[in-house]
């Protein structure tokens, strides 16, 4: 939908044709700056970091609560996750989230 809102300058040249510059120029310039306006919000949306869902918790941290071989617990935000680790983890260790593969996070330590 936000993308028929492109068009709104080319559409406004149209004014040109049918009324005269003193009338059309003013008009034109208040659909070109409104457009802008429109696009600079639009873009400002799109490049905002996710704060729900698989892509926001990457790179957010975790406390594992379960460490027995190679079965993994750890608690983000109040939930319990499955995790899995190249390195071996201690219960109470803050761990960094790398990924999410289907209800398993993937895992490594803190520096």
């Amino acid at each position: 939908m936000h993308h028929l809102i492109l068009i709104l300058p080319l559409v406004g040249i149209i004014l040109f044709i049918f009324l005269v510059w003193p009338v059309a120029l003013p008009l034109y310039l208040i659909i070109l700056i409104g457009s802008i306006a429109i696009y600079w919000k639009i873009i400002r949306a799109q490049r905002k970091t996710p704060i729900i869902g698989k892509r926001a918790m990457i790179g957010d941290q975790a406390a594992v609560i379960k460490a027995e071989g190679g079965d993994i617990e750890v608690e983000y935000q109040g939930e319990i996750w499955r995790a899995v680790s190249g390195q071996s983890l201690q219960v109470g260790q803050t761990v960094i989230i790398e990924g999410v593969e289907g209800l398993i996070l993937r895992v490594k330590p803190t520096p």
